[in-house]
């Protein structure tokens, strides 16, 4: 929406459509809060001066409602403003939100709300009324639209708006094996690798890609009964139906057939099992002892009495040569309209993931910040009619009463119940990133943002999980050898009485698989694979390869974008690399 001249937005609020004010005049702070910093030396004529510290910034919105002599629309606005602008849930302290008003709609400023006035009376005995909100920012500068500038290998130079310094993110795909990268900026340094020729000339590449598959295509899938026939799920289960490939979105999904999702026909009764499609990898060519695997897999309810009681798991299974289950990584509903849930686990070949056979290293709903129980809804679901016979009385001329018993046809309802239950995982986007090193196996599951695909880092709403564990007995030594991939529904009683309902979303979204070698202590090391996404941030001082939390090696500090003309260089093997630079212009 376009913010006209004498509104203003706060968190997505519109002034005028959402709270129902009126802005006033707004008259911006000329300066940040100033605190001078100095020490009273004995003897010294003046003082030590130590420097200021600029802290917040803080604006008042005087705006105005109006709302003649009508009281209940008065009071209505005001707990509607205060409902909206504050908030008692603990988990929403310390979060900060943007402000943007219509006279200025390309500056935002991060801030909370720190009070709202009490109304005063425009007319005596009217409820037009004015009051003040407070708004103050804990970091005093504005921040200009985002920018976005593609880089070269060696000098860029980069002319920043705004008045004051403002942080780099750069995003690095290299189209081969990095030993180092970083940049020179302003006179600081910052990059990952060793920076002695000598060290790079021995540096180990630990992980060498052999599947780099963005799941745009079938042909290396089969779903054959042979091929299939080893992979295993956690119950009872039948593999039926079809995928297909999403090239939009690229990734795989249930195929739709005649308008609807094809599971395959439905048994007669109504099954304790799963039925859905599952397909076999046939595009590994080798069988790796040592591997890291990064996958993909999306998991998504939809909503409504039916919609919500359905129930969906998309299982990507790790495969020995022969196509016989070693381990799986799967997101699942347990019951109609219940709690989702996540499951990484490793077996001995010939396991059901029933026995004693299995290893768990990772089962959970995810964060309780993720949770949510709405109340039970039951559900009336048809299953037929039935005859029955009713008494009918009617009175005659004379007064008297007559009965007369006459049969009609009435319908007959079984009631369910819709849980409305749910997690983080009810509607979830999850990577697995897993490596295999002799018998120790590290795992690490993150979730990701469906909206702009990165990963989320709030471990209180959003699933960030890792680990580790060390096979002592070697019982999961088996080679790895392909993959299976398994989007499965189970029969509720919609089914039986073909009552119409949307399955679950699943998807499988990505694959790549690396043959690991495991580099001493000592050993330098390749900083990144050809295809793997270095970012780093000097705005949340981090730095991640393919969404992996790494430690710069070489460093002054998290250099910083200044207002006006920069000299940016970046260093390292990037002739032909795709380096993206973004930053924020920043406002004192």
């Amino acid at each position: 929406m376009t913010l006209q001249r004498d509104d203003f937005e706060y968190a997505g609020l519109n002034s005028r459509d959402d709270l129902q004010v009126e802005m006033g005049n707004v008259v911006l702070p000329s300066a940040p809060a100033m605190a001078e910093q100095v020490t009273d030396i004995p003897a010294m004529y003046g003082n030590q001066f130590n420097g200021t510290d600029f802290t917040s910034r803080t604006i008042n919105i005087p705006v105005s409602i109006y709302c003649a002599d009508n009281q209940d629309r008065f009071n209505q606005i005001m707990h509607n403003l205060s409902g909206l602008l504050l908030s008692d849930d603990p988990s929403d302290n310390g979060k900060e939100y943007p402000l943007v008003f219509g006279f200025e709609p390309k500056v935002t400023y991060w801030g909370h709300i720190t009070a709202i006035s009490d109304p005063t009376p425009i007319n005596p005995g009217m409820y037009d009324m004015t009051l003040t909100i407070t708004f103050v920012q804990s970091d005093p500068r504005a921040t200009l639209p985002q920018v976005e500038k593609s880089l070269n290998n060696g000098l860029n130079t980069i002319t920043v708006d705004g008045t004051a310094r403002t942080a780099p993110v750069i995003q690095v795909v290299p189209k081969r094996p990095l030993k180092y990268i970083g940049f020179n900026l302003n006179g600081g340094q910052f990059g990952l690798g060793p920076e002695s020729p000598n060290d790079q000339d021995t540096a180990v590449q630990p992980d060498i890609s052999v599947i780099n598959d963005p799941i745009s295509s079938l042909a290396t899938w089969t779903n054959d009964p042979n091929a299939i026939r080893g992979i295993k799920s956690d119950s009872d289960y039948k593999y039926q139906g079809s995928v297909t490939i999403d090239n939009h979105e690229s990734n795989m999904k249930v195929a739709y057939i005649n308008g609807s999702k094809d599971f395959g026909p439905m048994p007669e009764g109504q099954p304790n099992m799963w039925l859905g499609p599952t397909y076999r990898y046939t595009g590994m060519t080798q069988s790796l002892t040592d591997y890291r695997v990064r996958v993909g897999i999306h998991h998504s309810r939809y909503s409504g009495a039916h919609n919500g009681r359905a129930m969906g798991k998309v299982q990507f299974s790790f495969l020995d040569a022969n196509g016989n289950s070693i381990g799986r990584f799967a997101i699942s509903d347990l019951m109609a309209g219940g709690k989702s849930y996540v499951t990484l686990q490793l077996c001995e070949l010939g396991s059901n993931f029933r026995d004693d056979k299995y290893r768990t290293l990772y089962w959970g709903y995810g964060p309780r910040g993720g949770f949510y129980n709405h109340r039970d809804e039951k559900v009336k679901i048809k299953t037929g009619t039935t005859t029955r016979t009713v008494i009918k009385k009617s009175r005659s001329r004379n007064g008297k009463v007559t009965k007369k018993s006459i049969k009609e046809n009435v319908d007959t309802y079984v009631t369910v119940v819709n849980q409305h239950d749910g997690t983080a995982l009810t509607n979830a986007w999850l990577y697995l990133d897993l490596t295999k090193s002799g018998n120790v196996y590290t795992w690490k599951i993150n979730q990701y943002n469906t909206s702009n695909g990165q990963p989320y880092h709030d471990q209180n709403k959003h699933l960030v999980a890792s680990g580790r564990f060390v096979d002592t007995q070697h019982r999961f030594d088996s080679a790895l050898g392909g993959f299976g991939q398994s989007f499965l529904k189970h029969p509720i009683w919609e089914d039986r009485e073909k009552v119409s309902y949307t399955v679950p979303y699943m998807a499988l979204t990505d694959l790549q698989v690396w043959k690991h070698t495991q580099p001493q202590p000592s050993e330098p090391t390749y900083v990144a694979n050809a295809g793997e996404e270095i970012v780093m941030d000097c705005e949340n001082d981090t730095v991640t390869v393919n969404g992996r939390l790494v430690s710069p090696v070489w460093s002054t500090d998290y250099p910083q974008l200044k207002p006006g003309v920069n000299g940016l260089t970046m260093v390292g093997d990037l002739d032909d690399a795709k380096m993206t630079l973004k930053y924020l212009p920043k406002l004192l």
